[in-house]
């Protein structure tokens, strides 16, 4: 790029490593327009190494050793895909993600971790940290009592983990005394655990008194030292040594020397004999100029360092800089690294030992000291750390007029073989009728006998168009489904977001193949697609279905009926908290995938259960959906508030006064409604919401079972009643302590 482009360049952060994680930051702190940050992890919370010791022992949460990298993403700007990537294409420049479509790019980094030596399929690698703690998860629900677990190397990382590991076992069993095991026998059912190195002591690079201090603290911990060896492969219950001897164990965990994961080599990536991407002293690739890395991954040609997280972190800001000058057509600027870092190793039972340059410490102030050290990187990347301009700068998403021209091959490529004919019989409709909708359903209208159309709109909820089109998609199937009509086809108009033609197109096609997915998983199929110009990005979808027969009934509540919900509550929160920077990673993950599951199945077996009405949970939230079928029947309802199912994180979120405009609008269909905490639940405009239906008292219970046995999070959520002028339409039962029916709380209608 020429200096002083505005051009915007792709820039894709494949990895969250520590170096990544503070990319991010600087990012959030100072916006570059230049660059559209785009980061791909395997896991929605990044773990922190030295803050991995103490969560096995017990000693941290699990939220106090990852950062949260939902918050760090959005403060970034940065979209954000949870997802594994197979393959990087360096001549298309782009990456093969695994579930979803590939993401282009114009300057790639890369801190994706390395992963020990050890031979296929020979035991449980230390990295990734993520697939290490649920792989260790399941090793101690299966462990036998007494059973011995092998820990192969004796470097920092080998010999700390050794000792968290002890702790946490003695912990499993009951002691967990502060002096420790020495002069004691192991207790009866207490994993042994044997670290195994192919040096004389553990810990070979540091000074003589950090070896003696390591040593008794592994005895102390009755932690097994087999030494001067190299271990092999296991079989059998067997581990093989370099001597010719054998240990028996249960498991083998690794910890050894730091490789580079197969795809940076299979990429065409110029790597060390390691198989780590070889980078300059500006922490680029060598061979490809569009290529940067960092953490354990790469490795400096110029000046080599051992593969430990202190590197990562120091790397971290030379990066961001070196990405920013290259989006402006700047020569990066070189990195000196340390020659020397301060290495600590935690002992348990509050103790540490720490050296450098030859010199060792060790005791509790030391330990103090890497507590403090942790505490200060993790609240760094803390949601409270971020800078608040930077999250709410983040707004709608623009288009300004991007025009983006679609081919017929295109939708080809979209739709596959499933595009039925132009014209013809629509699709047969299996399974008896029942009622249209009487919720919301903008766009709804019969154009042929049997046929039905339903349109619906969405600005850009999300800055990852593929994740956008799988919503989009989903709230425009589920009035279809609410009509008892089966899907047969749509047709798309995407308005793109503001970013040069080739990147505006990747987007659409993205979008595209998202929405597809989804309609063809309910038997429709994308059957033309158009691109609009305007000041909100955002996508329209107009879906034709088979509507089922009348069945000559009045569509409408019924006395007694009981108040089913398909879905739980809160995807406007949930939506509204990640624009904000509020959501953490999980929340958003599960939401997604309670919105982007079919209602299909949902509607039927409320058809099958004598549901009179079927309404869709949508910009009105449940108060506006419930006061609508309400007042069509003349009835009046009582909601139980313990049985109101929310989102993941939707609770917490509303508490924080987490709400949509919307919100407050649709509150108007309460006119007194009761003070209570999650009244924003039921306001929330829902996004790919589910249904809300009345069905017979007498069928509820085996309803709410068939749906749970399909896999929905259903509810009851309350009772249709006859109406009485001298109570109001809608209330909230209250239960006492005893579980007995209690009296009615005040609400209005």
């Amino acid at each position: 790029m020429r200096p002083g482009t505005d051009v915007m360049a792709d820039l894709v952060l494949l990895g969250a490593g520590h170096a990544h994680v503070e990319v991010l930051r600087r990012f959030a702190h100072r916006p570059d327009p230049r660059l559209r940050l785009t980061l791909i992890a395997r896991e929605p919370s990044t773990p922190y190494s030295g803050r991995l010791p103490a969560l096995i022992r017990g000693e941290c949460a699990p939220e106090e050793a990852h950062i949260d990298l939902g918050p760090l993403a959005a403060a970034a700007g940065a979209r954000m895909v949870i997802a594994e990537a197979t393959a990087i294409d360096l001549a298309a420049r782009q990456i093969a993600v695994r579930r979803r479509p590939a993401i282009r790019f114009d300057f790639l980094s890369i801190d994706i971790g390395g992963i020990p030596v050890m031979p296929d399929g020979g035991g449980i690698a230390v990295k990734p940290i993520g697939g290490f703690l649920a792989a260790l998860a399941r090793l101690e629900s299966e462990l036998a009592d007494g059973a011995r677990i092998a820990l192969v190397g004796g470097g920092a990382a080998g010999t700390e983990l050794a000792l968290a590991l002890a702790r946490r076992f003695a912990r499993s069993v009951g002691f967990a005394g502060s002096g420790g095991f020495a002069g004691r026998q192991r207790p009866a059912g207490q994993p042994r655990i044997t670290l195994v190195c192919d040096t004389a002591d553990p810990l070979p690079l540091a000074p003589p008194r950090a070896r003696a201090v390591a040593r008794a603290a592994l005895a102390e911990a009755r932690v097994e030292l087999v030494c001067g060896v190299r271990a092999g492969a296991q079989a059998d219950g067997r581990l093989a040594l370099s001597d010719g001897s054998f240990l028996a164990v249960e498991a083998v965990l690794w910890a050894t020397d730091i490789v580079g994961p197969p795809l940076l080599a299979e990429s065409g990536l110029i790597c060390d004999a390691a198989g780590c991407v070889l980078v300059d002293a500006s922490l680029r690739s060598r061979g490809h100029d569009f290529v940067f890395a960092a953490g354990d991954c790469a490795a400096i040609a110029t000046a080599p360092r051992p593969k430990a997280g202190v590197w990562a972190v120091r790397a971290g800001p030379r990066l961001a800089r070196n990405l920013r000058r290259v989006a402006r057509g700047l020569r990066p600027r070189a990195w000196r690294a340390q020659a020397t870092a301060l290495a600590i190793v935690g002992l348990g039972h509050g103790r540490a030992v720490a050296w450098r340059n030859g010199v060792a410490v060790a005791g509790r102030l030391v330990a103090r000291y890497k507590d403090w050290l942790d505490g200060r990187f993790m609240r760094r990347y803390a949601r409270t750390g971020l800078p608040r301009r930077a999250i709410l700068a983040l707004g709608t998403v623009r288009a300004e007029g991007v025009a983006v021209n679609l081919d017929p091959a295109d939708l080809a490529v979209l739709s596959g073989p499933s595009v039925p004919p132009a014209h013809g019989a629509a699709p047969s409709h299996a399974g008896p009728g029942f009622p249209a909708s009487t919720g919301s359903s903008a766009g709804a209208g019969s154009i042929a006998t049997g046929l039905t159309q339903q349109a619906t709109n969405l600005p850009a909820l999300l800055n990852d168009p593929y994740d956008f089109g799988r919503i989009a998609a989903a709230h425009a199937l589920v009035r279809l489904h609410a009509a008892n009509a089966r899907p047969w086809t749509a047709v798309a108009i995407v308005t793109p977001r503001a970013a040069p033609h080739d990147q505006a197109r990747a987007d659409v096609m993205a979008l595209l193949q998202g929405a597809a997915e989804v309609l063809a998983a309910d038997g429709a199929a994308l059957v033309d697609c158009a691109t609009a110009t305007g000041s909100e990005a955002g996508l329209s979808l107009v879906l034709t279905g088979q509507a089922a027969p009348a069945s000559g009934e009045e569509a409408s509540l019924h006395p007694g009926d009981a108040l089913i919900l398909t879905k739980p509550l809160g995807s406007g929160i949930i939506l509204e908290a990640n624009r904000r920077g509020l959501a953490e990673a999980r929340w958003l993950l599960g939401a997604l995938e309670v919105m982007t599951a079919s209602s299909a199945t949902a509607a039927d077996i409320l058809r099958q259960h004598g549901a009179a009405t079927c309404a869709v949970v949508a910009e009105h939230g449940v108060v506006g959906t419930l006061s609508a079928l309400l007042r069509d029947a003349n009835l009046a309802a009582g909601l139980f508030p313990d049985a109101i199912p929310a989102l993941q994180g939707a609770r917490e979120l509303a508490h924080q006064g987490i709400e949509q405009t919307a919100s407050t609008e649709n509150r108007q269909a309460w006119p007194d409604p009761p003070d209570w905490a999650d009244l924003a639940l039921l306001t929330d405009p829902q996004i790919a919401g589910g249904l809300l239906a009345g069905v017979p008292e007498a069928w509820a219970e085996t309803c709410l079972a068939a749906l749970h046995a399909a896999g929905c999070a259903a509810s009851c959520i309350g009772q249709a009643e006859t109406r009485r002028l001298d109570v109001p339409r809608l209330w909230l039962h209250t239960v006492p302590p005893d579980g007995a029916p209690g009296t009615d709380s005040e609400a209005a209608s």
